[in-house]
């Protein structure tokens, strides 16, 4: 018997609470609910962490965040510790389609892959004055007032602030070239399929549900123009904005453009499904539909009771860990319900268990607690604030949550610093949470993780284009 296929396909951003299959109120996902009939439909999975570069890095690698510790955007893997060059050891062809910047530029998490399919960027390093500092001469974002100060210690003061308002006005047109849609991504999947009878082995990383919020007419149902022209004044990343002082209702109103987004990955992944079962290979085909992470749009946090979530910026809230997962195993054809807790570290061990024919239907369940843990905010990030230490500190990681089943439901212990949190979560709509002692519990948890030897000791150089479009899609300040 041949070998069968893997395709991932990570549907950024994406929380559970939002999706139809999950008992959102919204039809976001007609044809995720339709497919789910013939897969299986995990309830309660979690992402390892809450920003691509840590959740992508458990996927590939099969390690928890604070093993694999890759949680800076250019932050890279160790060669041949991922499952897509296993996977190239026994003869699959690999590839990846995506335009995040995170993933396919700032990071390595693109190497592994014999072929990538992704947006190019203009560097945008040209100076005025050779002879004097610009901000492309420096790899870390430091935005405006960081190069302001660099040029007035130049020793050319003058010539470094025409370097500086030269680079900015140059971002400021957009540099980004041979921009990449969706659509386009899934279109450039099944041609690659077509080039090759080898088995093969892909991920499909699609951004609409990501900030900025921009869905296509014909998908933004619960929006409309006049929350979509709000959306479009913004002026910085949202962090910057709402921590900043704009309305609080706005980022939420937000959410009805993101509802529309997800419908329009809705379509996209029926694309992609559809366009398999024509070339008669979806049937032997490992198909793990979910999200890297969720998105926050104001919620309070009940472990601080001081913190709002924005984007997918800090925290252990539900609303970035708690992601969908539907598994369509080799040969499945009959529908499956796992409610146990389960966690996206066990994509390796499922391709493993695949490709050697024995892979079970809750293969994401793991033996012990379910992790997730970011360390963001980290403090030299706090620039977000304005120079307000003192509510900077309520943001600053590590945050960390252990899961576990227990009567009909999902516990959650949740820790940062002295603050701890035990919640009950019967479903992706449902939570209860009380002032419990689940400090000791996380601890527990996290005692037997360590960090393994997964990532180089250098980062990867990030040119000026790549920076620009990750502070367009909020991940820089």
């Amino acid at each position: 018997m041949d070998e069968p296929n893997v395709l991932l396909v990570v549907l950024d951003s994406v929380r559970a609470r939002n999706v139809g299959l999950y008992g959102y109120h919204r039809d976001t996902t007609p044809f995720l609910t339709e497919y789910a009939d013939r897969a299986t439909v995990y309830r309660q999975a979690r992402s390892p962490g809450i920003h691509s570069v840590a959740s992508h890095a458990s996927l590939w690698t099969g390690a928890a965040v604070e093993e694999h510790r890759a949680t800076r955007h250019e932050d890279r893997l160790r060669p041949g510790t991922t499952v897509w060059e296993s996977l190239a050891d026994e003869g699959y062809s690999t590839a990846l389609f995506t335009t995040n910047p995170v993933v396919a530029h700032s990071s390595n998490l693109s190497e592994p892959f014999d072929d990538e399919f992704t947006d190019d960027f203009v560097d945008n390093s040209e100076k005025l004055f050779p002879d004097a500092h610009s901000p492309a001469d420096v790899v870390k974002h430091e935005g405006v007032s960081g190069n302001l100060k660099r040029s007035l210690r130049d020793d050319r003061p003058v010539r470094s602030l025409l370097n500086g308002a030269h680079h900015f006005a140059e971002k400021k047109r957009g540099r980004l070239s041979d921009s990449v849609t969706s659509a386009e991504l899934v279109e450039e999947f099944l041609e690659w399929r077509g080039c090759s009878d080898e088995p093969w082995a892909a991920c499909i990383n699609l951004m609409d549900a990501h900030f900025p919020y921009e869905p296509a007419e014909e998908y933004d149902r619960w929006g409309g123009d006049r929350l979509a022209a709000i959306h479009a004044d913004l002026e910085k990343p949202p962090a910057n904005e709402f921590i900043g002082g704009r309305p609080w209702w706005q980022l939420e109103a937000f959410e009805h453009l993101y509802d529309g987004a997800i419908r329009e990955l809705d379509e996209y992944l029926e694309r992609i499904v559809t366009g398999l079962e024509r070339r008669g290979e979806h049937d032997d085909t490992l198909v793990v539909v979910t999200s890297d992470h969720g998105e926050g749009f104001g919620e309070g946090s009940p472990l601080t009771g001081r913190t709002r979530l924005v984007d997918h910026s800090w925290g252990i809230h539900e609303a970035v860990t708690h992601v969908p997962l539907v598994v369509k195993y080799p040969g499945q054809s009959d529908r499956s319900v796992v409610e146990d807790a389960a966690t996206l570290t066990r994509f390796r061990d499922t391709v493993d268990a695949a490709v050697d024919r024995v892979a079970p239907h809750d293969s994401f369940v793991p033996d012990g607690p379910v992790l997730s843990s970011t360390y963001r905010l980290r403090k030299e990030d706090a620039l977000i604030f304005e120079g307000s230490d003192e509510r900077a500190t309520d943001y600053y990681g590590p945050w960390r949550a252990a899961y576990e089943t227990a009567d009909d439901a999902v516990y959650k212990y949740a820790r940062r610093g002295d603050d701890s949190l035990v919640v009950r979560i019967p479903n992706a709509q449902e939570s209860s949470s009380r002032r419990a002692e689940g400090a000791r519990k996380v601890e527990s948890a996290f005692d037997g993780v360590d960090p393994r030897d997964l990532t180089e000791s250098d980062a990867n150089e990030v040119s000026s284009g790549v920076e620009d479009r990750l502070t367009e899609l909020g991940y820089l300040r």
